[in-house]
């Protein structure tokens, strides 16, 4: 709500707009009569008539005061309950304390009395059914506005502050003590100016603009308490529902961090608080989970709020808080209800509903997720035939369907492609991804690659429709894994935090199967798995396959990469599923198979020395391969701001120029990651002041470049040695020439040589 209502005059002014905007609506003019009517038959009610259960039942059914929504609770029991009758006609014949805070006192205790009184004989409590009861009993304490949240989120917006423990009656009664300041005081209810009153706070509500952040799901009605779910469209919403353990409980402990607002890592690390044994990339995608998903959280900038929603469902912990949002942003869930709402259904016959709803579903895992939440949430359940019911509350959210629930639309060439069972192009059902030119700006000053290189490695990705693939090999600290990462990041531009598009795995030798990287049935306990970060990072894209996700195997041929990426290399090669365990049925949330990711990047980083292990045709098939041995010293990003002056600068320039040119022709030259730490070394014995540049420079070669000279006796090898030895002695690096000179004297004698001996 963005318009003011802090002060008197801006709140009077918005009044007056309010009743101007709904003055002439139908629904609000039979509203107000009708609240009359049943506020005059409650006034003038005697006590027998009062305590039957035909008066009884219409008190608490009735929706005068206040539709309720999905308020659907069976609350017979409590009607046939003379206690409770009893104890409404003493607050209905009530004579109430003058003082304010003495009346909401009274209220506050009688409403915890009947609270007492009510929940021994419903499923759960009926909040708006009771505030409804309540108001019509006391209509000079209440407002129409049932729901606490929107209570509040007025009340916020008319400058009332409040603890966060303050009671609904008491908030009631701050809103109409603020009405009562800007407008003056007005007759009481049932008076036809005292309910114009009691319903001017909804109107407020109704009319006025949405928080800031909050998205629309809803149109809201001039009759308090109505209000009609706006649908998205099926190519708008996302793609099913990310399974969290410990389900709904879980959601508001999370949430429950930010009720104050907090930053986007601090909620992070209050996510591994709650599960240390979450994965970083599965803790990002709990909490994206949270703001896309379930609609509980706003970003702002890098602070988190609650919404609305989130306020509520933290407060109530029922799930009706979120309805408006999983009806209406989750693809396939109002589908269930929807089916559901003629006939129970076998898991099969819902699984078949949802691969309709979303083609791109070929495995069973998005739609199970989808039906366990539901069963989570209370709003279905196995019959003793094992089919899918509604449960009362079920049927109640399939009330606020009034659509016809869509499909994704799958175009001509699609269908006809699928038809002939002909593998699809690239850009048929490709994730989506930003241009060459975009990428290129999103390179930080640290990572600036020429658009050429980006360019050559996107094709490689992108050039087939599964097979997203490549292998940057060549020099040690080129920049492989910077480009990879970097890559990765800028796939996801427009995404909040885009570090959850990226699994960054370093490779270990031993890897000898896929176990490492997809996880195991645990042998002590078949009924749990041992998940990786890998494989959780692998289900987030298979859930969400209009993004790409990217695995950077750095280092990867530290192992054999044929034999621990072996049922991915299969796949993405014959389209077949990935199976990940024999069990028909799920073990710890993990399916036992799930299609290829046509989503999935894989991008390895290969240093080949005599610690790794060469690539095999099954890798080198299937990848596009990368070279990285040519380094432009003078693009390297650190020269500036480094901190030295242009001098030396330029001297180490040249020296470092003059020794990759040497040593080029036998590939011993160095990447960005030398020169980094020269001139890192440089720049510290500058501040220590003790070593002059000259000498500084002189040792940062030593460490940092010779160690790695080494090699056989050839012409080639001697050329380049003495190339290099050259550079040295003219940049008067005495240590360095010194021990080139020792190198090169090793080749004339003994036919090889090496730095350590």
């Amino acid at each position: 709500m963005n318009r003011g209502l802090k002060t008197n005059e801006d709140l009077k002014q918005a009044c007056i707009t309010a009743e101007q905007e709904f003055a002439h609506d139908i629904e609000y003019e039979k509203w107000l009569p009708n609240l009359m009517q049943h506020l005059t038959s409650v006034e003038v009610a005697g006590h027998d008539e009062f305590v039957s259960s035909i008066f009884q039942t219409k008190l608490w059914n009735s929706e005068a005061v206040s539709a309720i929504g999905q308020g659907n609770v069976d609350v017979s029991a409590v009607i046939a309950n003379k206690e409770i009758a009893e104890l409404l006609w003493q607050l209905k014949e009530s004579t109430l304390p003058e003082q304010s805070t003495e009346r909401t006192k009274f209220l506050i205790n009688t409403w915890n009395a009947c609270l007492n009184l009510v929940s021994p004989h419903v499923s759960r409590t009926p909040l708006l059914k009771m505030y409804r009861v309540f108001a019509a009993l006391q209509p000079t304490e209440f407002t129409t506005v049932a729901h606490e949240q929107k209570l509040k989120s007025l009340a916020r917006q008319m400058g009332i502050t409040t603890a966060g423990n303050t009671h609904v009656i008491e908030l009631h009664r701050h809103v109409l003590d603020r009405l009562t300041e800007a407008l003056g005081p007005t007759q009481q209810p049932p008076h036809i100016d005292g309910v114009k009153r009691m319903t001017l706070p909804w109107l407020l509500y109704a009319s006025a603009d949405k928080e800031p952040g909050e998205e629309t799901t809803t149109k809201i009605s001039p009759l308090a308490g109505v209000e009609n779910l706006i649908p998205l469209p099926a190519d708008r919403r996302r793609r099913g529902l990310l399974a969290i353990g410990g389900s709904l409980p879980s959601i508001r402990s999370m949430i429950e961090f930010a009720k104050d607002g907090c930053t986007r890592e601090d909620l992070k690390e209050h996510i591994r608080s709650i599960n240390p044994k979450l994965a970083d990339t599965s803790v990002g995608t709990n909490l994206n989970a949270l703001i896309g998903e379930w609609g509980v959280l706003r970003a702002s900038g890098d602070t988190l709020h609650l919404t609305q929603r989130g306020e509520a469902l933290l407060e109530s912990g029922s799930p009706e808080e979120v309805s408006d949002w999983l009806l209406t942003r989750i693809l396939g869930f109002d589908h269930i209800l929807y089916r559901l709402r003629d006939a129970p259904a076998s898991t099969a016959e819902l699984f078949a509903v949802l691969k309709k709803v979303n083609p791109g579903w070929t495995s069973t895992f998005a739609p199970r997720v989808l039906l366990n939440w539901l069963r989570s949430l209370g709003l279905t359940h196995l019959d003793q035939n094992g089919l899918y019911t509604l449960t009362d509350d079920g049927k109640s959210w399939t009330t606020r369907i009034h659509w016809v629930p869509q499909v994704l639309q799958i175009s001509p060439a699609e269908k006809e492609t699928q038809a002939l069972g002909v593998l699809q192009t690239s850009n048929s059902n490709a994730a989506a991804r930003p241009s060459i030119e975009e990428l290129t700006a999103s390179m930080p000053s640290t990572a600036a690659f020429p658009s050429k290189l980006i360019a050559r490695l996107d094709a490689g990705l992108w050039h087939n429709e599964r097979r997203h693939f490549a292998v940057l090999t060549g020099l040690s600290g080129a920049g492989k894994t910077l480009l990879a990462r970097n890559y990765a990041l800028g796939m996801w531009l427009s995404a909040a935090d885009p570090n959850d598009g990226l699994y960054t795995l370093p490779v270990q030798p031993g890897w000898h199967d896929p176990s490492s990287l997809l996880g195991y049935v645990n042998p002590l306990a078949s009924n749990t798995y041992a998940r990786t970060g890998f494989l959780d990072f692998l289900l987030t894209a298979s859930g969400d396959p209009t993004r790409p996700y990217t695995v950077v195997l750095d280092e990867m041929n530290l192992s054999h990469p044929e034999q621990y990426l072996a049922p991915l290399l299969s796949a993405m090669e014959t389209g077949d599923s990935i199976e990940l365990h024999t069990n028909e049925e799920e073990i710890g949330g993990v399916p036992p198979r799930i299609p290829y990711p046509n989503n999935l990047v894989l991008i390895g980083t290969v240093n080949m020395d005599e610690t790794t292990h060469g690539l095999s045709d099954k890798i080198l098939d299937r990848a596009s391969v990368i070279e990285f041995w040519d380094v432009d010293v003078l693009a390297f990003p650190g020269w500036v701001n480094c901190g030295l002056d242009a001098i030396m600068i330029k001297r180490m320039q040249d020296l470092l120029v003059g020794l990759a040119l040497a040593l080029r022709p036998v590939r011993l030259h160095f990447g960005w990651r030398a020169i980094g730490d020269i001139v890192g070394y440089v720049r510290s014995a500058n501040i220590g002041a003790v070593l002059d540049d000259t000498t500084a420079l002189d040792h940062a070669v030593f460490s940092k470049i010779l160690p790695k000279l080494r090699g056989e006796d050839t012409p080639r090898l001697r050329l380049a040695f003495d190339a290099a030895f050259k550079v040295l002695t003219e940049a008067k690096l005495i240590e360095s020439s010194a021990k080139l000179a020792e190198l090169i004297d090793d080749l004339k004698h003994t036919g090889s040589a090496r730095f350590w001996r």
